[in-house]
């Protein structure tokens, strides 16, 4: 499975190096699709970007450049490796990323994604570092590290702070903004969530006519039901849960997606089974996760 992926990885890097026009490509004349709508400006930012981290898929670079595991490892973000020294040294540099996306992938590490950010708040009243993307493209981490890293709905319910360049807010925090420049996302190149994670740790396509109950029950495949236990915790909407409890309801829903998992047949999902997946995640009582 790794060699496989990795030849289409390999396959697509080519064809964008070569200017080959292929399925891989968008008709917007950007390098893949999820590039499209982004200026000269911010597709030259993140061409660096690309390159500049190819070293990063050896994971020692990352370590050996000051680099830390940093959170929860998420569905549709892995887990943040962050850079301190360069988070704080108040510059945008493309080449320069002050954070590292990776998923466990076929039992290692795998880099998936970048990120870049900067300190706001604390009523310093600075300008923000210059960059080539609008300010609602960013979002602020400013609480808890085990809250933040629970955060697996930035574009729907609003849990980060968009205010990202008001630097006289009184409390500090982290402007962030992910650029998936190695995992493909059709939801954008610079949206925060990327749901073909899930899928991609297991080997899968994701399929377009896809729910978002459907990804979350896929997840734990891959994940298991840790990660939405600590987001239960953390963020599920208001009200009493599952009647048996989120714990309980999570290891019957992981219990049932890896009898499935281990039992299916290869090849992608089929619709049957994408309604099963978005029926287990509803009928479990989950979709406040």
């Amino acid at each position: 499975m790794r060699t496989i992926r990795c030849l289409v990885s390999l396959a697509t890097w080519l064809c964008w190096c070569c200017g080959v026009q292929g399925q891989e490509h968008s008709s917007c004349g950007q390098p893949l699709p999820s590039w499209c709508g982004l200026s000269a400006e911010q597709t030259d930012f993140l061409v660096v970007s690309q390159r500049a981290t190819e070293r990063y898929h050896d994971p020692s670079a990352a370590v050996a450049d000051g680099f830390r595991r940093v959170g929860a490892d998420a569905p549709a973000m892995g887990r943040h490796w962050v850079s301190l020294a360069r988070l704080f040294d108040g510059e945008i540099d493309p080449a320069r990323p002050e954070i590292l996306m990776y998923a466990v992938v076929d039992g290692r590490e795998t880099l998936v994604g970048i990120g870049f950010g900067y300190v706001v708040g604390s009523g310093d009243g600075k300008a923000p570092p210059p960059h080539p993307f609008e300010p609602d493209s960013w979002h602020v981490h400013s609480g808890r590290l085990d809250m933040e890293s629970h955060r697996t709905d930035h574009e729907d319910h609003g849990l980060h702070d968009a205010r990202s360049t008001v630097q006289a807010r009184e409390e500090a925090g982290i402007s962030v903004l992910h650029a998936w420049v190695v995992v493909e996302n059709p939801a954008g190149v610079i949206e925060p969530n990327n749901w073909t994670l899930p899928y991609y740790r297991l080997g899968l396509p994701r399929p377009p006519e896809v729910t978002p109950p459907a990804d979350r029950a896929i997840s734990l495949a891959s994940l298991g039901g840790e990660f939405f236990m600590g987001r239960a915790r953390l963020f599920a909407d208001q009200g009493s849960g599952p009647p048996a409890g989120w714990t309980a309801a999570l290891r019957g829903a992981e219990t049932e997606v890896m009898e499935w998992w281990h039992a299916r047949s290869a090849g992608p999902l089929t619709p049957d089974e994408i309604e099963w997946l978005d029926d287990l995640w509803r009928r479990f009582g989950l979709t406040g996760l």
